[in-house]
């Protein structure tokens, strides 16, 4: 505008090389957007590569299945080594629970204590040793056959973005009345009866619309249904404060008295359910006893809490 009054420039020039750079700007924005789109694209595509990369885990026949008509096995590791390339996580653990014992492992954070539920698993494939069911080595087992009666309870467990009842189920055919049960168990039925659905209630992405304490307890009421042959516990009940975690073990007792449970923990009070305790240390356990006897000698309070005395 300024031109058109001071020079030589025609209103009619002006309003054309607007158009000119209008019509510019649209082939430019197809070519950023395609340079946007090929950046999208080859990130996405390195994923999928990595992805690919990764070595299928291991398919063992199921030839022998030591679950069939027992309500309990008992779990046993021997010698089992495992290493994240050249760093070594599992050096030699050897560790034996009977059929309905309670055994808690505790030690300091990064000890490898939740690389040893993966392994148990079967998510990790140990370098060197066995873990064996009733005996019978993993191998001849089968790890669909072992994931569906082995229940395992996450510090941050994994939900789906759809209501309680999916949550619990997984799909399977559940009553209203098991779920409340469980849930009552959990000591989670107050808080969904108080939902606006009840047990149709969306929990969001990664149980989102829940607190830390809420997750869990609805993760361990989904352990309930699942009606395992042995239970892991890990850091199940981080979150919870010491009254409903008093409550919730005072319930589960009557339910995990007939089943073999490796609870990880690092708090006393999930410790003290336990008949025996492993202390783990640097992927080794370094002491191994009574839960009580350990904290006399001070060796467990003191992986607990990092501290000699009470």
């Amino acid at each position: 505008m300024v031109t058109v009054l001071f020079s030589d420039l025609s209103i009619g020039m002006m309003f054309a090389i607007f158009g000119y750079l209008w019509f510019m700007l649209t082939p430019v924005q197809e070519m950023l957007n395609m340079q946007y789109a090929w950046f999208a694209a080859n990130a996405a595509l390195g994923r999928i590569n990595r992805l690919l990369e990764l070595k299928e885990e291991p398919r063992y026949p199921a030839l022998e299945n030591p679950f069939r008509e027992r309500h309990t096995v008992s779990l046993t590791l021997r010698d089992v080594h495992f290493s994240y390339d050249d760093e070594a996580v599992l050096r030699g653990i050897n560790l034996h629970l009977k059929p309905g014992e309670k055994v808690a492992v505790v030690g300091t954070s990064g000890g490898g204590k939740s690389t040893l539920v993966q392994v148990i698993l079967g998510m990790y494939t140990p370098q060197r040793g066995e873990i064996l069911i009733d005996d019978v080595p993993v191998q001849r087992i089968g790890l669909p056959c072992l994931r569906e009666h082995v229940a395992t309870v996450l510090q941050h467990p994994a939900l789906f973005n759809d209501t309680v009842r999916q949550n619990l189920t997984l799909g399977r055919e559940k009553s209203d009345t098991e779920l409340w049960q469980a849930l009552q168990i959990a000591q989670l039925d107050k808080t969904v009866m108080d939902m606006p659905q009840q047990l149709n209630t969306m929990v969001g992405r990664q149980g989102v619309r829940l607190s830390g304490g809420q997750r869990q307890r609805l993760a361990i009421a989904r352990m309930i249904l699942s009606d395992p042959s042995v239970v892991i516990l890990d850091e199940a009940t981080s979150a919870l404060d010491a009254e409903t975690e008093y409550q919730l073990h005072r319930d589960l007792e009557a339910f995990l008295s007939q089943r073999t449970t490796l609870i990880i923990a690092h708090r006393l009070s999930a410790v003290k359910q336990a008949d025996r305790a492993y202390v783990f240390e640097d992927g080794r356990i370094i002491e191994e006893g009574h839960h009580d006897e350990l904290i006399r000698q001070d060796g467990l309070y003191a992986q607990l809490y990092g501290e000699r005395q009470l």
